[in-house]
């Protein structure tokens, strides 16, 4: 490498360097440590807290008076406190707007004035692969601001670990995000391109950050006050790669695109499009045979195009049905169960309690109380009835499945066979489509006994009326239940 070489290479690293220093220099700033104080429900005892946990993350400073975060920095919160740059003193904070399906919140001071001299930053452009950016935050519980540089190396839709059920798109950087920088801007150019939310658990000095798409969809969706979430397409799709599947789904030579395998019962597509359907295009904009369309120099899952969308937008698709292109308007709606098949946050389980018997909806956080590891140690009937029956029968979607998640012990129950993480399908020869529904086949009942027919092998457990009846004050008070029910 020749001198002159070397000295323009390190003139560029030079001003690389000084550009990274000044984004850190007029963002600091504006930045905020957050402290949180938590309590989660226990979706074991539902009727129970589990005690209040500290915790710490980032924010920063957005216009409106506004500061912004992740929602997992400030999920469950009973407590938020706010630390300003250089400022010791503690400033309580409400959760202004919070989107758990995209990890977002925005936080308000509930002091006036708190933030006046502080700079919002301005959101700015979706970096570029391979150009440079500046991680801001508060990293493992630390009160001093930290900064660190990586370059954008990969741009791609991922699964939201906060909310286990979203796939959005990310940016994925070498620049170091650990505990404590989620919430924390990150900067490029004198702007923030993206907020920091989580890390690689397989790769090494691999971070991810929401990028500007999804926090302009956030800030949109709650400019009337609400935040309505993200809606759904509600399809299932096949790629077309092979060349004799798309000659029998009778795609001509030249087209691409996939086909319609299912359809979410209650979804936007259901009565629109059709099982068999091969989406062509959406927006005009052409699905390959893997389901991905351009997006500027990348390419993306053709429902990344949907989630640019609000609930009550519409959504032109292209399809291929019988051999004709038709084209099909879809008004975009979020599905009606997407809450029971995500991490549950800021809310109170649903239960009721009888005879000692703890009735539950079937959901994800009732799966997780057979431990982290709930998909090697929870019933295999239940996870059948979570994750395979709706594959087979997509209507029981349509209904609330209610749980015997477990029993108090008292003499009334004490010979039950089966009175643990069990589907209720009937009791007392009603069908079940919810907890209120139960609840009511159960205090209408003039029969001598309650009889509960569970899905799993027709297996039936019953209890003496009666008897349950004089007995469920006792075992509420023995067990200290506060509350029979919570719906």
């Amino acid at each position: 490498m020749t001198q002159r070489l070397v000295s323009v290479v390190l003139a560029l690293g030079a001003v690389a360097g000084l550009a990274a220093a000044d984004d850190r220099n007029g963002a600091a700033g504006s930045v905020v440590r957050v402290v949180t104080y938590s309590q989660r429900a226990n979706w074991s005892s539902p009727w129970e807290m589990h005690p209040v946990t500290p915790s710490s993350g980032s924010g920063f400073v957005v216009a409106g008076g506004l500061v912004m975060t992740n929602a997992h920095v400030v999920s469950d919160a009973k407590l938020v406190m706010m630390f300003l740059h250089n400022d010791p003193n503690p400033h309580e904070a409400e959760v202004h707007q919070i989107a758990h399906d995209s990890d977002l919140a925005l936080l308000r001071p509930k002091e006036s004035g708190v933030l006046e001299g502080i700079a919002a930053l301005e959101l700015g452009p979706l970096p570029a692969l391979g150009s440079d950016v500046v991680t801001l935050g508060y990293p493992v519980g630390g009160t001093r601001l930290s900064s660190t540089r990586g370059v954008v190396s990969r741009i791609e839709a991922r699964p939201y670990v906060h909310s286990g059920a979203d796939r959005h798109v990310t940016v994925q950087t070498d620049a170091a995000i650990n505990p404590g920088n989620s919430g924390g801007p990150v900067i490029q150019n004198g702007r923030y391109v993206g907020v920091a939310f989580q890390a690689s658990p397989d790769l090494q000095s691999v971070g991810y950050f929401i990028p500007p798409e999804v926090i302009e969809r956030f800030l949109t969706d709650v400019e009337d006050g609400r935040y309505d979430g993200y809606p759904e397409l509600g399809t299932v799709d096949a790629e077309l790669d092979n060349p004799a599947a798309r000659r029998e789904a009778g795609v001509p030579d030249g087209e691409t695109g996939v086909r319609i395998d299912r359809i979410w019962p209650g979804s936007s597509a259901e009565g629109i499009v059709q099982v068999g359907d091969v989406v062509l295009a959406v927006d005009g904009r052409p699905v390959a045979n893997d389901g991905t369309v351009a997006d500027g120099d990348e390419r993306l899952p053709f429902g990344m195009l949907v989630d640019r969308r609000q609930v009550g937008e519409q959504v032109e698709l292209t399809v291929l049905r019988d051999g004709r292109r038709l084209d099909l308007t879809v008004t975009l709606e979020r599905l009606p169960y997407i809450q029971s098949m995500s991490n549950a946050y800021d809310r109170r389980p649903r239960y009721y309690v009888y005879g000692g018997l703890i009735f539950v909806p079937l959901e994800l956080e009732m799966l997780k109380t057979s431990g982290a590891d709930y998909f090697a140690r929870a019933d295999r009937g239940l996870l059948y009835e979570f994750f395979q029956r709706p594959r087979l029968d997509p209507d029981v979607l349509r209904r609330e499945r209610v749980v015997v998640l477990g029993r108090l012990d008292h003499p009334v129950n004490a010979d039950l066979a089966w009175h643990r993480d069990q589907v209720i399908e009937r009791v007392n020869g009603r069908s079940i489509d919810g907890l209120e529904d139960l609840i009511s086949a159960i205090e209408s009942n003039q029969q001598r006994y309650h009889v509960f027919e569970f899905s799993t092998f027709r297996r039936i457990a019953v209890l003496d009326r009666d008897a349950a009846d004089k007995a469920n004050p006792e075992i509420l008070e023995r067990y200290g239940v506060g509350e029979d029910r919570h719906l």
